[in-house]
């Protein structure tokens, strides 16, 4: 199924893509720098943990769940794991034909972060669901 806008619609998504940031380290200089350097982005009153997470959501899942491909898309899983630990997802979606696929928006430095790995691990063998990265 695909998705069809009108010049109109397409305009107006668009003119909500245009990415409202909280502020970067030089206009908010009380601010101190985020480790990997990603920069909190709002759009439509939702808050992203960074522009390239508003990006997969706005261009790949939203028009999936307006095209009425996705059952369910929610934001912030938090799935818990053994020994106290918390891992958040940053999307999980289920298709029409039931497959829930949990989707986490990293960079290449993230990607090598030992304790991101070590939960991946942890949720392949606990809830055995393989996290999707993009």
């Amino acid at each position: 199924m695909t998705l069809r806008l009108s010049e109109e619609e397409y305009a107006e998504l668009m003119r909500r893509r245009d990415f409202n940031t909280m502020g970067t380290p030089e206009t908010l200089p009380d601010k101190k720098r985020t480790k990997y350097g990603n920069r909190i982005t709002v759009v439509d009153g939702k808050k992203f943990g960074s522009q390239h997470e508003a990006d997969y959501y706005f261009s790949v899942l939203w028009p999936r769940w307006m095209a009425g491909e996705l059952v369910l898309l929610a934001r912030q899983v938090p799935f818990d794991l053994p020994g106290g630990i918390r891992y958040i997802a940053d999307f999980v979606t289920v298709d029409t034909e039931g497959r829930v696929e949990v989707i986490d928006a990293k960079s290449a430095i993230t990607k090598k972060n030992r304790t991101y790995i070590n939960k991946k691990k942890q949720m392949r063998a606990v809830w055995r669901i393989d996290i999707l990265e993009v």
